[in-house]
């Protein structure tokens, strides 16, 4: 169901096998350069520093590499530990939102980043290779 108007890249993160998945969605992003991201990180792999890791490398894709304007992540009330790497990141709480996973409702915080935000903080370098030859199927 992949379209330039509406697109989800799942990517696999690996540390000695598949440890986790973070996914970038964009809807009009052509339009808007708004992009979402959502992680899920094994139990083993947690407090290492990788969930950050794998954020920044998705959020330099989406900033640098699509160039986008802002990024947008949302986690439960909950976890502490994703409103942390959020937060860590430099994100701004701005909302509040309800999910129903198994039909149960929760609240989760949505936050957002701004690019400007995203380029003025010190980074690890990310490498992104063969980009160039997909961005038409991101409307670019």
């Amino acid at each position: 169901g992949w379209r330039p108007e509406r697109w989800s890249l799942a990517l696999v993160v690996f540390d000695d096998g598949p440890i986790g998945v973070i996914e970038l969605r964009g809807e009009r992003f052509a339009e808007t350069r708004r992009f979402e991201t959502g992680s899920w990180l094994a139990a083993a792999a947690q407090g290492r520093g990788l969930g950050t890791e794998m954020r920044q490398a998705a959020l330099e894709l989406g900033f640098a590499g699509l160039g986008g304007r802002v990024a947008v992540s949302s986690a439960f009330d909950v976890n502490v530990a994703s409103l942390r790497v959020s937060e860590a990141l430099g994100y701004r709480r701005v909302g509040e939102a309800t999910a129903a996973p198994r039909g149960v409702h929760r609240r989760t915080i949505v936050c957002e980043l701004d690019r400007a935000t995203w380029e003025r903080r010190s980074r690890p370098p990310v490498a992104v290779d063969g980009l160039a030859s997909c961005l038409s199927l991101f409307g670019l």
